[in-house]
């Protein structure tokens, strides 16, 4: 008997070493939203010295409490979202008690804030479409590739009611999933919806990276091999794909092509190479082409002639915000359309290379093609 209460007390002791940590951690909340909008961070360490965050411009260093929690509280923050890391010691560190994280080459952890009323990108009571990833065929690539579907919230498969298509697409370093984990494209369109500030779309945002990124230095030509590929891809197997699984209009009057940064330049490349399968192109703070390379006028011929041929696009849209390292980019870009007479609406706002920029840009863009009816 002896022995089996020692045998039973061991193992009662091996499991609170497992369970303990567990306990502890979910004593304290991180990251808390308080009702002025201010945030409180929290961080668990017996062994640091110095804790730090970063969070919205504002520099916080973490003080030490009880139970070797680590705590700083904002000011109020602006509505949103915003991104943070702990420096632990000289060292970034995820926050260990937030399961909202922003997926990029590095990783960062994420916080939103709600607005009064609330924003866009907020959950709403509203209806609710659906959010679909699935898998598509690409003989182009040589492989089977993702891509996230948004249908609205009438969407019936068995109905004879089709609906426009917007193929929106990440920029880089993102995968298939950061117009709705970040974005919250989907949010998005379902508030835009009850609002009856748009009218139901199918959104298809495929994984923009053909060409896989590389390790280390990136290769000068890596965006045009992976413009072209994609292109060719877009084109070829995933608008097939999307067309043979979902009731939407397959007529460039119905179809858009918008995306950011990396997207933002897919966007331009492959809404300029197929002006009979898309009407309107929308580049967020995009990765333009080169206003002065030698070969726009043979892969963007829709560019010249008089008049372009790109006017007869329905929008062709390029905002970008001023504090944006793309900036010059995208004015030179701009200045070459002037010049050539090319239809275009040029927006420059507040903001730099950033999701809330994009989060505002969305919905604008939406009202565009999509405008309620």
């Amino acid at each position: 008997m002896k022995n089996i209460f020692l045998a039973n007390l061991a193992i009662v002791s091996v499991c609170g070493l497992f369970i303990m940590p567990e306990a502890i951690a979910q004593q304290f909340r991180s990251p808390e939203v308080h009702a002025d909008r201010s945030v409180t961070l929290r961080f668990r360490s017996q062994s640091a010295d110095v804790v730090k965050v970063s969070v919205a411009g504002q520099n916080l260093d973490l003080v030490k409490g009880d139970g070797h929690v680590w705590e700083a509280t904002t000011k109020p923050l602006p509505a949103g979202i915003h991104d943070y890391m702990f420096d632990v010691d000289g060292t970034k560190v995820l926050d260990p008690s937030n399961r909202n994280v922003k997926k990029w080459f590095t990783l960062a952890s994420m916080v939103e804030v709600p607005g009064t009323p609330p924003l866009l990108t907020e959950f709403q009571e509203v209806p609710h479409g659906v959010v679909q990833r699935l898998i598509y065929p690409s003989q182009t690539v040589g492989h089977s590739r993702p891509v996230i579907v948004y249908t609205p919230p009438d969407y019936d498969a068995k109905s004879d009611k089709t609906y426009p298509l917007v193929i929106l697409m990440h920029g880089f370093g993102d995968d298939e999933t950061a117009w709705t984990e970040v974005g919250r494209a989907h949010l998005i369109a379902d508030n835009l919806l009850a609002q009856n500030k748009i009218s139901g779309c199918v959104i298809a945002m495929p994984f923009g990276h053909p060409v896989l990124p590389p390790f280390g230095k990136r290769p000068e030509n890596y965006f045009v091999e992976n413009n072209d590929l994609y292109e060719q891809d877009l084109t070829k197997d995933l608008l097939p794909f999307l067309e043979s699984r979902f009731n939407v209009r397959t007529d460039a009057a119905s179809r858009s092509i918008v995306g950011l940064s990396m997207g933002g330049g897919h966007a331009i490349d492959t809404g300029l190479k197929n002006l009979d399968k898309f009407s309107s192109i929308g580049a967020f703070s995009a990765a333009a082409p080169e206003a002065d390379s030698e070969d726009l006028v043979s892969k963007y011929s829709g560019l010249f002639g008089s008049p372009p041929a790109a006017n007869q696009l329905k929008h062709f849209w390029i905002p970008i915000g001023k504090q944006d390292f793309l900036l010059d980019r995208n004015r030179k870009f701009v200045e070459l359309l002037t010049e050539k007479k090319v239809q275009h609406d040029f927006k420059l706002t507040d903001g730099g290379h950033s999701w809330d920029v994009w989060r505002v840009y969305l919905p604008e863009f939406l009202q565009m093609v999509v405008p309620y009816e």
